[in-house]
C-alpha cells in the first residue's frame, strides 16, 4: 500500500470514530436524561444540528437521532426532514415519510398522519 493509500484510509477511519464518538455522546445524555423529553415544542430544536450532525447516517438513524434532541411532542415529517437536510442528510419529507412508514418494529413510531416520536414516547 503507498503512502496516500494508507493517508486515505486513516482519514476514513478517523471520519468514522468522529461519527462514532458523537453517537455514543448522544445515547450517554439520553441515558443520563438529558435529551428525552428535554425540550418542549420548537425551543431548541436547531440547537445542536450542525452541518455535518448526519452525514454517514441513514434517514431512519438521522431521524431517531433528531427525536432524541429535541424531544417530545411528536414532530412532522416537514420538520424531521428540514432538520436531516440542515444536518447534511439529503432528505425530502416524502422519503422520510415512505422510510419512517415502513420502520415497523424500529424504535420510531407513527403518533398520527404526518407525525413522528420515539415509540419510548408512547
Amino acid at each position: 500500500m503507498a503512502k496516500d493509500d494508507y493517508k486515505s484510509v486513516i482519514a476514513d477511519l478517523e471520519k468514522q470514530k468522529a461519527e462514532i464518538e458523537q453517537t455514543i455522546a448522544l445515547l450517554k445524555k439520553r441515558v443520563s436524561g438529558g435529551l428525552a423529553g428535554a425540550s418542549g415544542g420548537n425551543a431548541g430544536s436547531d440547537a445542536a444540528i450542525e452541518v455535518d450532525t448526519f452525514v454517514g447516517k441513514n434517514i431512519l438513524q438521522a431521524s431517531e437521532i433528531y427525536l432524541e434532541m429535541v424531544g417530545k411532542p411528536a414532530r412532522s415529517t416537514e420538520e424531521i426532514a428540514a432538520a436531516l437536510t440542515k444536518g447534511g442528510l439529503s432528505a425530502g419529507a416524502p422519503s422520510v415519510a415512505t422510510i419512517l412508514g415502513r420502520s415497523k418494529g424500529g424504535s420510531i413510531k407513527r403518533v398520527k398522519r404526518g407525525l413522528w416520536g420515539l415509540k419510548e414516547w408512547y
